[in-house]
């Protein structure tokens, strides 16, 4: 073969791969874009990385996606990468999607994350829509109802957060806003679940809240694998420093759920670790189909799916109510005025709540301004289905936006206004029962929060106490600085930030 024939024969190879490979790509991208195309309109995706290009600017996703459905209508579809992701807006549509078509919705979308935690065990957090996890949940649920209604709970709350301002020396104490109430809860869970007390300066204490504060640096908005799986490759790094810190945070609890076994004795019950135990023997001596998932290591995740969900909702939400009231005295000053006239120096009780109706409504107002997770917990769609007239295939990963449905003007007037009048009815001065099934921050339907109760009962009993023994202020030139949120798409928690506490008790 001459050498032009040659030269022309590798040019037609090089004509055949170039060609071929425009063929694919162009495949590729109409694919895409008819998937597409079966999903509710959202900003504009490219092949490959979808919106990622315009999500990395974005800090605040949940206003973010809120602005978008006022342009492209409600739902939304967000694309990472390749991934589809719904963003539901409002409450209509929540109602229908998660009450109405409950089953459908119901799914628990997978992530890197879930799995890091689940350890290839059970949980109720991100178990999948499963036989294990009704099961799970239902057991979880009737402990929880036992627990949160207890005399041992409302006076370990309540001696916590003595020994906690008794450790405060006189006068004032500048602290981060975040370490009394971590302190206090981490505390309550560490005696009500496992009979653990941690003192100020304990090494499990202190090991856990690093390891708190560590995670929200590294991953404020989760993995990058979490939504983008090959993002894994790229972040690698930061994506081991997180496996690192998941093992050793579960050796923690695993730690300290096996010396609260060793103490459990049948028919003694001193924790919420023995109640889980008391169930598991009774559904093995029943015979019941229940008793095959309850394993040690299923029970210790159910464990830290109930008690870490009502820690982490309670413990930001208390701090952001306490940095508000150092923004907005006048507060602070009606919830003392009000325990004061009602029960003076005197623990409070589940009993109280009924007497101190601002106090409730202020815990209320926080929860509907300043939901920790704005975005809620990814669910999955289980089958194809539908809402608000869209179709959404099976297996999409579906948002649903609580910070824009707590922040509705059609359903809270001033939505920006941080106004606990709101859930108190103007005749009877009671707490307006009408308006709570409005308020989102729990999420609805079957995958509500199950440590929702938990976290009422344990914000009430630690506000109450808290006001009665000390007062919050801003330090010096701080009382008009806006309040700063930690940067992140997923969590809306406050950044660090000092307050000042005085014991007046």
């Amino acid at each position: 073969m001459s050498f032009l024939s040659e030269k022309a024969l590798f040019f037609w190879d090089w004509r055949w791969l170039t060609t071929a490979l425009v063929f694919l790509l162009s495949y590729l991208v109409v694919r895409f874009y008819h998937k597409v195309s079966k999903y509710p309109k959202g900003p504009f995706p490219l092949p490959v990385v979808g919106n990622l290009l315009e999500l990395r600017n974005t800090k605040e996703l949940y206003k973010a996606a809120n602005n978008w459905s006022q342009k492209f209508g409600d739902p939304i579809t967000l694309w990472m990468g390749e991934k589809p992701m719904v963003v539901l807006n409002t409450h209509k549509l929540v109602k229908e999607a998660f009450i109405e078509r409950r089953h459908e919705f119901a799914g628990r979308f997978s992530t890197k994350m879930a799995e890091l935690q689940r350890q290839g065990n059970h949980n109720i957090m991100f178990e999948d829509y499963n036989p294990t996890w009704k099961t799970l949940r239902k057991l979880a649920l009737t402990a929880v109802r036992k627990y949160a209604v207890s005399d041992s709970l409302e006076n370990l709350s309540c001696e916590v957060v003595d020994a906690y301002v008794d450790s405060l020396k006189e006068g004032p104490n500048i602290v981060d806003s975040r370490a009394p109430f971590m302190y206090m809860l981490y505390n309550i869970i560490g005696m009500s679940v496992y009979g653990a007390k941690f003192d100020k300066e304990s090494p499990e204490l202190t090991k856990m809240q690093a390891i708190n504060k560590i995670f929200f640096e590294l991953a404020p908005n989760g993995l990058p694998s979490d939504i983008v799986p090959w993002l894994g490759l790229l972040y690698r790094g930061r994506e081991k420093k997180i496996e690192i810190l998941f093992k050793e945070f579960l050796d923690k609890l695993d730690g300290l759920y096996k010396r609260a076994v060793k103490s459990y004795v049948p028919g003694k019950i001193e924790n919420f670790t023995h109640s889980m135990l008391a169930a598991r023997d009774e559904a093995i001596e029943q015979e019941k189909n229940d008793a095959q998932y309850l394993t040690e290591a299923n029970m210790v995740q159910i464990i830290m799916d109930i008690f870490g969900a009502a820690t982490d909702t309670s413990l930001g939400e208390l701090q952001w109510l306490c940095l508000t009231m150092t923004r907005k005295p006048e507060i602070q000053e009606r919830i003392k005025e009000e325990i004061e006239r009602n029960l003076g120096q005197v623990r409070p009780g589940m009993q109280d709540r009924g007497k101190l109706p601002y106090t409730v409504a202020c815990l209320l107002e926080t929860l509907r301004m300043y939901p920790i997770v704005p975005l809620g917990l990814p669910h999955n769609t289980t089958c194809n289905t539908e809402v608000g007239g869209q179709f959404i295939p099976k297996d999409t990963g579906i948002f649903y936006n609580i910070y824009t449905m707590n922040r509705d003007p059609q359903l809270w007037p001033e939505p920006e206004v941080f106004r606990p009048e709101r859930f108190l009815d103007p005749v009877t001065g009671k707490v307006n029962q009408e308006l709570l099934p409005q308020l989102m921050s729990f999420g609805l339907g079957p995958r509500t929060c199950p440590g929702e109760k938990l976290a009422h009962v344990d914000m009430f009993y630690v506000l109450v106490r808290f006001m009665q023994r000390v007062s919050c202020s801003a330090p010096a030139g701080k009382s008009d600085t806006p309040i700063a949120a930690i940067n992140s798409n997923l969590f809306l928690t406050p950044a660090e930030q000092d307050i000042v506490l005085t014991r007046v008790y």
